[in-house]
């Protein structure tokens, strides 16, 4: 798997620039995520590092369509420290769609953006007397900023909130995009 993702970032590297990160068309994106999941009323909260991939398609200077596929990494607690067997591990993985505005600003090297769509998570819990699953579907938005690197890559850092059923599932990233 590494291989193909060393030998698909050669490939895109070695495209001509002929676009810039602001101008309509394809670009895609792979970022690294700080994340934290907590579970209302705080019986459960940490802290993982987690990735992302993400696909836009730029409308015009000012509009674009995004979905994007995360992991969020392992969180693990000790939900009862004083007894043995309170050991639990969630993570999440899944897919969202955003619709994104693209603030107007004097210059393509540097914009700002917001954010919101709909995700689809499964949730796979893991504790001492077992392991289970859930979907999970809602609402999410998020901010950003994409400063450009050249006319082809641009750096991206973003945070965003995914409004759980009974938690909180927030994402700080960075990362990379390539414009096509």
């Amino acid at each position: 798997m590494k291989r193909i993702f060393v030998i698909a970032l050669l490939g895109l590297g070695s495209l001509s620039a002929q676009a810039g990160p602001a101008d309509p068309g394809w670009l895609v994106g792979i970022s690294g995520m700080f994340t934290k999941y907590e579970i209302d009323g705080k019986a459960f909260s940490d802290e993982a590092v987690g990735g992302k991939l993400s696909v836009q398609y730029r409308i015009n200077q000012y509009v674009g369509i995004e979905g994007s596929w995360l992991d969020s990494g392992n969180f693990r607690e000790d939900t009862d420290p004083a007894n043995p067997g309170g050991n639990v591990g969630i993570d999440l993985e899944g897919m969202s769609i955003y619709a994104i505005g693209y603030l107007p600003f004097g210059t393509e090297d540097l914009q700002l953006y917001g954010k919101a769509g709909i995700y689809n998570v499964d949730q796979h819990l893991d504790t001492d007397s077992g392991s289970s699953s859930r979907g999970a579907q809602g609402l999410t938005v998020g901010v950003g900023t994409q400063i450009a690197m050249s006319s082809k890559v641009s750096l991206r850092l973003e945070g965003d909130l995914f409004d759980l059923d009974g938690g909180d599932f927030w994402t700080v990233s960075l990362g990379a995009n390539y414009h096509f």
